[in-house]
């Protein structure tokens, strides 16, 4: 009996101290699990870092309420951007996509916690209750920021030439015009493009598989799913470039950066900052979503791939999306004229091939 009243304090203790965790204790789990399995991890210890364990890290995790939620999102909507567009613009404010995704972050937090055992105690869980960070229009304590950051901008036949022509005087632009030729004809995001390996590529098909995998340098994609694609589908000058670098180079980055190391993606976007200048493209732009930037590249090859008849699902895999809807989005803004002749055409091919009274 002595040694079952001991078990019962024990687990008493245990699950006390459970219920005391701070919200911090909850992070630092989900920190480690999220740089073990998650692309984003790092990414995501810094937002806690940064912005939210400052205001919730040392508040007992069954004490923090929505309101609490609410007031971290409160404050972090007056915070000034360290990175990014705004940066220095005289004002700025995080974004209302900051700060949702900040907000999301602490939910998921919770909802780890949730489905989480606690070291040393079989059975309970890291955190018991209710989610106080629950982000639903029901929610009237949490108000959700709106939020429309989708960028319509995409390039004109025009705008591609002037912007494949273009010739700087540094060294680094003739390796930005084969990066930029190739965005435009595989719409890799800037992240995968820097981390493509000449291994990931066959030369005799044009084939690129863009992977994910355990570790960083395995690692490129998004989405968390590894794709394939096809450089010279809309550009077979890109297919040239392709089996050009796979013959001179081998071994490593695809578009290695100096010493063959690999690439700051976000140095991509400085470089068509200074080109844009050049250009031209964004004068007289004020909404920063109708600027041309790097990703611009991407929303460029995913409305010609629509224009050129590509279905829908298709289009999705290519992009690697995790939902349709994400990809529906280029339907608003290819040039519907084009898509309908291209499907047009396609099913006269069909209906030739079918009835056999194509050309012999």
């Amino acid at each position: 009996m002595a040694e079952e009243q001991k078990q019962r304090e024990a687990q008493l203790a245990s699950r006390a101290r459970i219920e005391g965790l701070t919200f911090r204790e909850l992070a630092e789990h989900y920190g480690r699990w999220c740089l073990q399995n998650r692309a984003s991890g790092a990414q995501v210890c810094q937002i806690l870092e940064m912005h939210i364990l400052p205001v919730l890290g040392d508040v007992p995790a069954k004490n923090i309420t929505p309101q609490d939620v609410a007031e971290l999102g409160r404050i972090v909507s007056a915070k000034r951007p360290l990175s990014g567009r705004n940066k220095n613009t005289p004002g700025a404010c995080l974004s209302a996509q900051t700060v949702l995704h900040i907000l999301k972050t602490v939910r998921e937090v919770f909802n780890f916690a949730l489905e989480t055992p606690a070291p040393g105690a079989p059975g309970t869980m890291l955190f018991s209750g209710t989610n106080p960070a629950i982000l639903s229009r029901r929610n009237r304590a949490i108000v959700l920021p709106k939020t429309d950051s989708r960028r319509l901008r995409v390039l004109s036949d025009t705008e591609i030439t002037e912007l494949l022509a273009f010739r700087g005087r540094r060294e680094e632009y003739g390796e930005l015009h084969d990066m930029i030729l190739f965005s435009l004809d595989t719409g890799l995001r800037a992240g995968e493009l820097v981390n493509l390996r000449c291994e990931s590529c066959d030369a005799d098909s044009g084939t690129i598989r863009v992977l994910v995998g355990a570790k960083d340098s395995l690692r490129s994609t998004k989405g968390g799913e590894t794709r394939i694609l096809r450089a010279g589908r809309l550009y077979p000058e890109s297919l040239n470039m392709l089996r050009e670098r796979l013959g001179r180079l081998k071994t490593g980055f695809l578009f290695p950066g100096p010493d063959g190391r690999e690439r700051d993606a976000n140095g991509l976007n400085r470089a068509m900052r200074r080109i844009m200048d050049k250009l031209g493209f964004n004068d007289g732009v004020t909404d920063p979503r109708n600027r041309v930037v790097w990703h611009t590249l991407r929303h460029t090859f995913a409305t010609r791939m629509l224009e050129a008849g590509l279905d829908i699902y298709a289009l999705k895999t290519l992009m690697g999306h995790a939902s349709v809807t994400t990809t529906e989005i280029y339907l608003h803004i290819c040039d519907m004229d084009k898509r309908r002749a291209a499907l047009a055409k396609a099913e006269l091919a069909r209906q030739k091939l079918v009835t056999g009274t194509g050309e012999q």
